[in-house]
């Protein structure tokens, strides 16, 4: 073999390894672009929820209602709501565990209410109950294991729904502004601060209820729903101008 191809030939080998130098090289760049480009897509796909889910609370504020009122067993769709929201908060979080306690007055019966609306309502308290235990950690610093309790009872021509938990409570400045749409206490991407404005106006405006809040920091929240039997008949407001 001639010189020239010999050394050709020769050079093949290191040519090769420097190759593999540069590309191994670059290698820890590219993967920090491709961890980059994925964490920047994971945000934008969060944000787009967060802003369907407001964007859909909205909608629902803007309607003033969902749907007929009809005659419904309270307590069965209160048990029933109560299941959905602890299973929920189970598929999100397998470790989750919390004990249920229901003091359901057999009296309740039924009420004339529009129920998607009413489940709605205690899906959103519930979850929040959840929410609450866990933020305080109580198997953590030791503390009593976490508790919902939701009770109801006759009082007079209203019936009364109390949901209360030992979580993490609430300071008298976030009492002040709970109910005020887009306020919320959790982290970005976790909550929209309308869940309970719309709870709000379901129960007063919608249902001609009262919606009430009780805690403690440290020891526990309360929230308290009271419903008319039937929801009251709104009389339409007459046009102004001189009467024919």
């Amino acid at each position: 073999m001639p010189k020239r191809w010999r050394r050709s030939a020769s050079s093949l080998p290191a040519s090769r390894t420097r190759l593999r130098t540069r590309s191994t090289g670059e290698r820890p760049a590219l993967d920090e672009t491709l961890s980059t480009l994925a964490g920047n897509l994971a945000k934008i796909a969060e944000h787009g929820r967060r802003a369907d889910g407001i964007v859909k609370s909205m909608l629902l504020h803007s309607r003033g209602g969902s749907g007929d009122h009809q005659l419904t067993d309270l307590n069965a769709l209160l048990e029933e709501t109560l299941n959905l929201a602890y299973h929920g908060a189970r598929a999100q979080d397998k470790s989750f565990n919390i004990s249920l306690e229901r003091r359901l007055d057999p009296a309740v019966g039924q009420l004339d209410i529009v129920p998607q609306d009413i489940t709605r309502v205690f899906l959103n308290l519930f979850s929040n109950g959840f929410y609450a235990v866990r933020q305080r950690g109580h198997v953590a610093d030791g503390a009593a294991k976490p508790l919902l309790v939701l009770t109801t009872r006759v009082i007079g021509s209203e019936v009364e729904i109390r949901v209360r938990d030992n979580g993490v409570g609430m300071t008298k400045d976030v009492l002040d502004k709970l109910f005020t749409p887009f306020f919320t206490t959790k982290p970005t991407g976790e909550g929209t601060g309308l869940g309970l404005s719309l709870s709000y106006d379901t129960v007063v405006h919608q249902h001609g209820g009262q919606l009430l809040v009780e805690s403690e920091p440290n020891d526990h929240t309360e929230f308290i729903v009271r419903l008319p039997r039937k929801i009251p008949v709104r009389t339409p407001l007459k046009a102004a101008g001189p009467s024919l």
